[in-house]
């Protein structure tokens, strides 16, 4: 009778598993196609950031605004790219430092503690903290402070692993989470994951399971919250010991991260050390490759850290599976030296076996290369080729209009004089054939396209100018009470000696000068700056925007 019964269940538990499965698959070619749009999705993401910063290009914010902007610019930044982040931020912080809004001080405090603490900056983002007075400031901001003392305390933790203070930590975050629920909403997203962490840490797993997958259904898949609650559900299937579950919720959280542009995120890492662990190296390498990728990125040294300890792990299984693989080729040859019938056969198998070893020597020599890089390096590289870019099309497209704009001009002039002479008005036409004005006009125009070309280019140009120069020596930005859209001839000069050109004799023939002229003007400017020595090549260095 047991065995009739036995026969369906098992029948069930192969049947769910085997669905478990094509999904997983299913979700694994997602993952795929979005890393593969990698660069289509951070560009789409740098257009929105830049759009927002579009919108209030050439119009003077009050302080209240300010305050917004940089909140919105944080809020955009926050998990994509941490120096842009930190420098809104602490825009916010400076300025609230002395202020008696102490709700608006507390918003900023936590949003920079939150982005030194992912940084793994945990000794100014405790003390940023310690300035904030809870007792001060609203409940929703008490909630926000909370939040991040519970969180800084668990990367602390998470860095005191195998250590005396890690359970140190853990009490402190549990202890902070308790005061989220004692004035969060019940039906809030700050309650519901505080209280979830809390009793998952408490030892009840199912419950905590419970509760974050019935949010989860309310929680819009894409966004930054959905991605945390996938990744938290993951880590409680794994502490439930339940791997299937915890690779399909990891996968869910590394395709939200992927399709938001979310550069600080510790999924894929996880996705890749559960490959390692079930033996899909080659998945492992992949998904560990884009997780550093995208941690260079973004500029976390904890994330950093967290894929440098899987690297050796992944170089070990490599080391150990070449170390099989010699061992099986030792005894081959063994084999091989006492069965001479099979030599053939013992050969060709040998030489499979050491196209394996040569093949993991060539991944390992990769990942070391990969480990050795910066990310100094290739942030540089990145910026010079938007930059370049960024000038290729600037430029292009303002000196094709200006030629056919030029050409349009002759053309008519041309006409104008074959009108005179068709006429034999030959005064007039003497008169129109020794004037310089079409000439001149055509310079104007020119000088007219290229300041604005450069300006779109380097917006903050003449201000980064000013900080080169001696106060009293300084150029106005702003003219009526709107930005300077022309430049001067001096700041012509700069802004050639900015675009790599720096002979005197080619500035003369683009500006139309004498070379006497543009030495003199070089000379001048260079006697107005702080640092005389260096200050053409600190105009060299001027970034098109930050």
């Amino acid at each position: 009778m047991i065995r009739f019964l036995l026969v369906p269940v098992l029948l069930l538990i192969a049947t769910t598993c085997s669905a478990s499965q094509q999904s997983n698959q299913a979700l694994y070619h997602t993952l795929d196609s979005l890393i593969a749009k990698y660069n289509q999705l951070t560009a789409e993401k740098e257009r929105r950031v830049a759009n927002i910063k579009d919108g209030v290009r050439g119009i003077k914010l009050s302080p209240e605004q300010q305050y917004d902007l940089n909140q919105r610019l944080y809020d955009e930044y926050v998990a994509y790219k941490f120096d842009s982040a930190f420098y809104y931020i602490e825009k916010n912080v400076n300025a609230l430092s002395s202020s008696a809004d102490h709700d608006r001080f507390a918003a900023s405090a936590v949003r920079m503690a939150h982005i030194l603490a992912v940084t793994g900056l945990f000794d100014r983002a405790r003390r940023l903290l310690d300035k904030v007075n809870p007792d001060s400031i609203s409940d929703q901001q008490k909630i926000a402070y909370y939040t991040q003392q519970s969180e800084l305390n668990l990367y602390r933790s998470e860095m005191a692993q195998f250590t005396n203070y890690f359970y140190d930590y853990i009490k402190r975050a549990q202890y902070y989470r308790q005061l989220v629920m004692q004035i969060a909403p019940k039906d809030s997203y700050d309650y519901v994951f505080n209280r979830a962490t809390y009793i998952c840490e408490a030892g009840d797993t199912e419950e905590a399971i419970r509760i974050l997958e019935a949010y989860l259904n309310k929680t819009e898949q894409g966004t930054r919250i959905y991605s945390i609650i996938t990744s938290t559900l993951a880590f409680f299937y794994q502490k439930k010991g339940v791997p299937e579950k915890q690779e399909y919720y990891l996968l869910l959280s590394a395709i939200s991260d992927e399709r938001s542009a979310i550069r600080e995120n510790n999924s894929l890492r996880s996705l890749s050390e559960l490959l390692m662990d079930r033996g899909n190296y080659d998945d492992a390498y992949r998904y560990l490759l884009q997780a550093i990728s995208e941690a260079k990125f973004y500029g976390s040294r904890i994330r950093l850290m967290q894929v440098g300890r899987m690297a050796p792990q992944i170089l070990q299984l490599y080391d150990a599976e070449r170390t099989r693989t010699q061992q099986r080729t030792s005894l081959l040859l063994m084999v091989i030296s006492i069965i001479s019938i099979i030599l053939a056969g013992i050969i060709v198998y040998t030489l499979i076996l050491y196209r394996k070893k040569h093949a993991a020597g060539l991944k390992i020599i990769e990942m070391n290369k990969m480990l050795a890089s910066h990310s100094e390096e290739i942030e540089s590289v990145n910026t010079q080729m938007k930059e370049a870019n960024r000038i290729k099309e600037e430029y292009i497209g303002r000196f094709l209009e200006l030629s056919s704009q030029l050409i349009s001009d002759s053309e008519q002039r041309l006409k104008q004089l074959n009108r005179l002479a068709r006429e034999r008005k030959l005064e007039e036409l003497y008169a129109e054939l020794k004037t310089m004005e079409p000439v001149n006009k055509g310079i104007r125009k020119f000088h007219s396209h290229f300041d604005t070309a450069f300006l779109n280019i380097y917006p903050n140009f003449i201000s980064e100018v000013n900080n080169l120069l001696n106060p009293e020596c300084r150029f106005d930005v702003e003219q009526d009470g709107t930005p300077v859209k022309h430049l001067s001839t001096e700041l012509r000069v700069l802004a050639l000696i900015r675009l790599d050109i720096t002979d005197n004799q080619e500035i003369a023939d683009i500006l139309r000068s004498s070379i006497t002229t543009i030495y003199t003007y070089r000379s001048k400017i260079k006697a107005r700056a702080i640092n005389k020595e260096s200050f053409e090549d600190d105009v060299r260095k001027i970034a098109t925007y930050r």
